[in-house]
């Protein structure tokens, strides 16, 4: 696998359905590509093979002497866990996107390798891939956990976000976790939230029976135990407890900052509480061997990248787009995605891939240009789909702009030629 190659496979015995697309799915792709401050994505990935225990048995024995960075330089690339969700990790036969997937493939090319990501279930399974040695490490937006350092060493901090309450609208806004009463409250399965509400209620700081928590301690005696109990709800992911919240499963949930800030602006039922404990941080995780061979060369890695302001860029690039997302076009984006596109993804399509054009961007600027309207009219004159000039239509032969077909087939034509006009050295997507 030559640097800068990818491919993506499941945790083993763990292939998602990629015909069953949750909620955020309708919103993710677009809003990277263009100025419009939406995502949206199609989950379209390629299925695949993971190495099996026994090969990965075989390949650490005939290693076991050599460092374990050595050990992936000669296999050619990193094998990384992750989990998919707009704020980490977005897999896609093209271009993936996402956070994580950035920062790692960079640290691929540092290192002149490829990357094979493995697409975990969840936080327990993808600590558990890299405990197995099946992932050399897992970016996973991990927070640094002092429940598994045992385990598992840490690297370099990259972004740090807090822990919230939220809740749903229509109930009454909890001051703290006391006020919800003995509610469900959602929580992400393995998350570093789950893990403090454990060790809050075993500290006596909650006034949490031990029955509703996972790994907590009994009360000593009875008349410690209140009359309510907060009710854990696990879900396998950050989205998954959102959409929790969204569907009205539960009315309250803990969450990251940043998964809040992302709940907030697709859907006008989610709601922020209060911060719960002091910030945390983001980090990847490797097994905590004797060899530190991969773990300093990922210390080297972001010490360079924070130097040279790459990686405050990325993520000022990933989590500017939550912030900027208005509710109201967002609401408004999903419903025309429902109602408006469908007739014309294949036209998007076949247009992209005739002249090598990402379809998704041209379905942007569609969107863009007339809310995907194929009889929308300006008042300078540009008509169709893709509000297309009358010169502009003359120079390339379109004659019929009100066919939406012709249309988008026409604006992927001029794409294509003003970006013929642009010095080879700009890369893609820019």
């Amino acid at each position: 696998m030559a640097a800068g190659d990818f491919f993506v496979t499941s945790a083993p015995e763990n292939h998602p359905n990629a015909t069953q697309q949750p909620w955020w799915l309708r919103l993710l792709g677009v809003g990277g590509l263009v100025l419009l401050p939406l995502i949206w994505w199609l989950a379209t990935y390629p299925p695949s093979t993971s190495l099996s225990l026994s090969e990965n048995a075989a390949l650490s024995q005939s290693f076991a002497k050599t460092p374990q960075l050595d050990q992936i330089k000669a296999r050619g690339y990193l094998r990384v866990a992750t989990l998919i969700s707009p704020t980490i990790y977005i897999p896609d036969k093209t271009q993936p996107q996402g956070l994580e997937y950035d920062l790692v493939t960079r640290f691929a090319h540092y290192l002149g390798l490829g990357v094979h990501f493995i697409v975990a279930k969840n936080i327990d399974e993808a600590y558990a891939l890299v405990a197995s040695n099946q992932a050399d490490f897992a970016a996973a937006g991990l927070v640094v956990s002092l429940g598994r350092e045992a385990q598992f060493r840490y690297g370099p901090s990259y972004l740090s976000v807090r822990r919230q309450l939220i809740y749903r609208q229509g109930v009454e806004k909890p001051k703290s976790l006391q006020d919800i009463g003995n509610a469900p409250l959602a929580v992400e399965q393995g998350s570093n939230s789950q893990n403090w509400l454990t060790e809050q209620s075993n500290k006596g700081l909650l006034d949490v029976p031990f029955s509703s928590l996972p790994e907590a301690t009994p009360p000593k005696t009875p008349h410690e135990k209140p009359d309510y109990a907060i009710r854990i709800q696990l879900e396998d992911s950050g989205i998954n407890t959102l959409q929790a919240l969204e569907n009205g499963t539960v009315d309250y949930a803990v969450v990251l900052s940043h998964e809040a800030m992302l709940g907030q602006k697709m859907s006008n039922k989610i709601r922020v509480a209060t911060d719960l404990g002091p910030p945390v941080s983001f980090a990847w995780a490797f097994a905590r061997v004797a060899d530190h061979s991969l773990y300093n060369a990922s210390v080297q890695f972001f010490a360079k990248i924070r130097q040279d302001n790459e990686l405050k860029n990325l993520i000022d690039r990933h989590y500017a787009q939550f912030e900027q997302l208005d509710q109201k076009l967002a609401q408004q984006f999903v419903d025309d995605v429902d109602q408006r596109i469908s007739p014309y993804l294949s036209a998007f399509k076949a247009a992209g891939k005739k002249y090598h054009i990402d379809w998704r961007l041209l379905a942007a600027m569609g969107y863009q240009e007339s809310k995907w309207q194929p009889d929308a009219q300006s008042q300078q004159g540009a008509y169709g789909m893709m509000q297309i000039m009358p010169p502009t239509a003359a120079y390339i032969g379109l004659t019929d702009p009100g066919n939406p077909v012709k249309n988008i087939t026409a604006a992927a034509k001029y794409l294509d030629y003003l970006r013929s006009q642009i010095d080879d050295e700009a890369p893609e997507p820019d």
